[in-house]
């Protein structure tokens, strides 16, 4: 639900600083997210924990972002309202002790894994109007894995490799319709997919699987949040939640995206250093590396 819900808004960020090469940049993310799990620390000090909320809590923005920016084919005008809406929506959710069974989550992958078959036969079944070289990789490779790795981190093992497959999969469908270029106009840019692919009557459909995939990404993100608050109860979550909200409602979806990925990779670099005190060296190291390295990368793209 995670990718789903960012994929939307974080494939324009990536092709407008990587175009092709974001596609290594996907393989970069997961290299990241596969790195961690050997870089675990010792203990989960305070420091750590708000750490692990700002990541959650970054997700949630995101989500929220994502889907006030595809709203409009749903709610007129392109207000970032029903992002906040959205989010505090789910904070409530959460805090009244609503989750996502294993049930529903099943239905949920089943129905966003149809949209992503059906998004990729869409876009290659039309030949696109012209074809974009590639070009030479720069720091845009690891700026578009800073912002994809959001989508990523956390997960392991098979289903680590589906989803970096999936999100691969998506955008070189989506970079061979409507090339880097105009993929990187503009954070909806998946609607000019549609639309180039001669698909316009899918547009309420692509608003819909946003809607579903975000709503249970800042669920899953909250819910998250108030098990990382214990003591506090399930009333908890509120207040970081409505803060989410207010994020939402405040950043612009490039900006939700870059805020994701600067607390994600900062938890990463806070875990890293964790490890390293307790003597987990190798491994912790080359995951600070990367993840710093990262971080230039977004720098240096700005």
């Amino acid at each position: 639900m995670r990718l789903a819900a960012g994929l939307p808004v974080v494939l324009a960020v990536a092709a407008s600083v990587a175009g092709w090469w974001l596609l290594l940049g996907v393989g970069v993310a997961a290299l990241l997210a596969f790195g961690t799990r050997w870089a675990v620390p010792q203990g989960r000090g305070g420091l750590l924990r708000g750490a692990r909320i700002g990541t959650l809590l970054g997700v949630a923005v995101l989500a929220g972002s994502a889907f006030a920016a595809y709203a409009a084919d749903v709610v007129p005008g392109h207000a970032r309202w029903p992002g906040g809406l959205l989010v505090a929506g789910a904070a409530v959710a959460v805090a009244a002790g609503i989750r996502f069974t294993a049930y529903w989550r099943r239905w949920v992958l089943g129905v966003l894994c149809a949209a992503a078959v059906v998004f990729t036969s869409v876009c290659v079944a039309i030949a696109p109007a012209a074809h974009t070289a590639p070009g030479s990789p720069d720091a845009g490779v690891l700026a578009s894995a800073a912002v994809l790795y959001p989508l990523l981190g956390g997960l392991r093992g098979v289903r680590l490799a589906a989803a970096a497959a999936s999100a691969a999969v998506v955008a070189a469908a989506a970079l061979y319709q409507l090339g880097p270029v105009r993929l990187g106009l503009s954070v909806t840019s998946l609607r000019d997919v549609l639309v180039a692919a001669d698909a316009r009557v899918l547009l309420p459909l692509l608003a819909a699987v946003v809607t579903v995939a975000a709503a249970g990404a800042a669920v899953a993100a909250l819910a998250a949040v108030r098990d990382e608050l214990p003591g506090r109860g399930r009333t908890g979550v509120l207040v970081p939640g409505l803060a989410a909200a207010l994020g939402a409602v405040v950043l612009a979806p490039a900006g939700a995206v870059l805020l994701a990925a600067l607390l994600a990779l900062t938890e990463v670099l806070l875990t890293a250093g964790s490890a390293l005190r307790g003597g987990r060296r190798l491994p912790a190291a080359a995951v600070a590396v990367l993840a710093a390295a990262m971080l230039a990368g977004m720098v240096l793209v700005r």
